[in-house]
């Protein structure tokens, strides 16, 4: 749910603030920041590390659910992929997963 706000600017943040392709995300990430007291670098920082964990997470499983089906006789490598990725999600053990 968004919630309106509305900030008090002078005229240089203003000028900032329009050269910005989107303020509001720029405010709520500055905000997320200051409440757990780091500064906006270190929560980019963060927030890029995390995009990158899962995107290679995807990137793991997609494989592996590609190589199964492959293995399995599957017509194309991406033939039953959700029942797959929903067993590689299901496994908690690094023993399971290999």
């Amino acid at each position: 749910m968004k919630v309106q706000k509305i900030v008090s600017l002078d005229v240089e943040t203003a000028e900032l603030a329009a050269r910005m392709t989107n303020f509001s995300a720029f405010v709520r990430r500055s905000l997320r920041a200051e409440a757990v007291g780091l500064d906006l670098a270190s929560e980019t920082q963060r927030r890029a590390r995390w995009a990158q964990t899962a995107h290679t997470l995807a990137e793991m499983c997609f494989g592996y659910a590609r190589r199964m089906c492959e293995e399995n006789g599957g017509d194309t490598a991406y033939d039953n992929y959700e029942q797959l990725l929903h067993e590689v999600f299901s496994q908690t053990t690094l023993e399971d997963f290999e």
